[in-house]
């Protein structure tokens, strides 16, 4: 049994002709905390939209918890993701904002204020 909580394998990711994430592995074990860092451009939050499941990977395999995640959708993957921008949607209430995950879990929301 392992430790690692995440796990990348050989991460991969063109667009096109564009090679945004070449070949990065690395493991995240259980208690570290982890930071990428980098130049603007150079794949950080390509990367983490791949864990996250947001972009599917050109090549490579990510594993959370020991379970292969590469290609599962983002709402199966049990795990938040929290923007530099907000990504908040105007057109709704700061509470449905917040509810809004509950729904896609088809879990009830509960406000109390």
């Amino acid at each position: 049994m392992t430790d690692d909580v995440i796990q990348l394998k050989g991460i991969i990711k063109r667009y096109g002709n564009s090679t945004a994430v070449d070949d990065v592995s690395f493991n995240v074990r259980q208690g570290e905390f982890v930071s990428l860092l980098g130049p603007s451009g150079c794949g950080k939050t390509t990367t983490l939209r791949m864990i996250a499941g947001f972009v599917d990977p050109t090549g490579g395999t990510i594993t959370v918890h020991g379970r292969d995640v590469t290609h599962l959708p983002p709402e199966k993957r049990n795990m938040g993701f929290v923007f530099q921008n907000y990504a908040l949607w105007p057109h709704m209430t700061v509470a449905e904002n917040v509810a809004f995950g509950l729904k896609l879990r088809k879990k009830k929301s509960a406000v109390y204020w």
